[in-house]
């Protein structure tokens, strides 16, 4: 199989890390593939085309719309059409803009989903959003999990420098991930008692955080910084007011990190029965939450151990050869049609 890959220059941390281990994963099970750039044709020789990186209110890349090849893309998401305006966007004007860039993919993907033969997404949870967001046949979506790299992310390697107790958090800066909310409940513990709390926020808004105990790391990780950093905290908490998949929840338990994270959206379906699950929208739920765990040492450690085990489920590997099963099943179902006709 010749597979083309269509990249982009800027490109969102996480899909890229998503492509890239999938990619890799892919020439090591034998595929050859073709990266091209959102501003170069689609390679010729290529049998399919993949877009792995289209989520939110990113239109599809007008390059495929005249390609003769089957094409697969990846949907991350499509929380902008399903959550309230005031949880994804920090302010008006950001809102109008995505609002504006909404109604172009939507008119968009009128011609996309029928030019398309699959549509490839990272949970079932998000299965069910684009399909009906979009109104593509379920049947069209295939949900397949994201992996994790076991190589870094690993209980028993270096901790972080700290030598006092936390609680963490780990996110990308969005309204969506509830930090206000986070740290309200976090504040609203007895502070004699209560142990640090670790807030790893790139792009975050303040310089500082006004709260007794929290540390403020608003600059970018490695992969290998956070896991030391997972594997000393006490806690992770990760109560996102939406997720299509949620990443730092199985570096976390990888890590041997107990996790607190959402009811709601895909963190269930993830994490399984392997998290202390919360209200994203209570900051008392948030807080209870927050309590039990420190106060309980046996339920940490029985958390800690259902997340070895439930992370241990998710490789790059599995989700390679996952979507190789639906490129190969595309290329299948585009080659029939052709047979029949050379028949007749």
């Amino acid at each position: 199989m010749k597979l083309a890959i269509l990249t982009y220059h800027h490109e969102p941390f996480s899909h890229r890390i998503y492509r890239e281990n999938i990619e890799r994963e892919l020439v090591l099970l034998g595929i050859e593939v073709f990266p091209f750039t959102d501003d170069n044709p689609i390679p010729k020789e290529c049998d399919l085309v993949w877009e792995p990186g289209i989520a939110g209110s990113r239109s599809p890349h007008p390059s495929l719309k005249n390609t003769q090849r089957p094409v697969v893309v990846t949907v991350h998401g499509v929380g902008p059409f399903t959550m309230s305006w005031y949880e994804i966007y920090p302010n008006l004007l950001q809102a109008l803009r995505g609002k504006i860039q909404e109604h172009r993919t939507l008119s968009a993907w009128q011609w996309f989903w029928k030019k398309i033969s699959a549509v490839i997404t990272v949970s079932e949870f998000a299965a069910q959003e684009i399909s009906s967001v979009f109104s593509i046949p379920r049947h069209m979506i295939y949900p397949v999990y994201h992996g994790i790299d076991h190589t870094i992310f690993y209980a028993d390697g270096k901790k972080s420098d700290i030598e006092y107790p936390y609680l963490l958090h780990v996110s990308q800066y969005k309204p969506k991930k509830n930090t206000d909310r986070i740290l309200a409940a976090y504040a609203n513990l007895p502070e004699d008692k209560r142990p640090a709390f670790v807030a790893i926020l790139p792009g975050y808004k303040e310089k500082k955080i006004a709260i007794k105990g929290v540390k403020l790391i608003a600059e970018e990780c490695s992969s290998a910084e956070l896991a030391t950093w997972y594997r000393s905290g006490m806690g992770f908490v990760f109560p996102s007011l939406h997720e299509t998949f949620g990443m730092p929840i199985l570096e976390a338990m990888a890590c041997g990190c107990p996790v607190i994270t959402s009811n709601i959206s895909a963190c269930p379906e993830v994490t399984g029965d392997a998290a202390l699950f919360v209200n994203p929208r209570s900051v008392a739920s948030i807080t209870s939450a927050m309590k039990h765990l420190i106060e309980d040492k046996s339920l940490r450690q029985s958390f800690r151990q259902k997340g070895l085990v439930r992370s241990q489920q998710f490789t790059w590997r599995k989700s390679a050869e996952k979507h190789l099963e639906i490129f190969e099943k595309v290329l299948a179902e585009n080659r029939e049609p052709k047979i029949r006709n050379e028949i007749n």
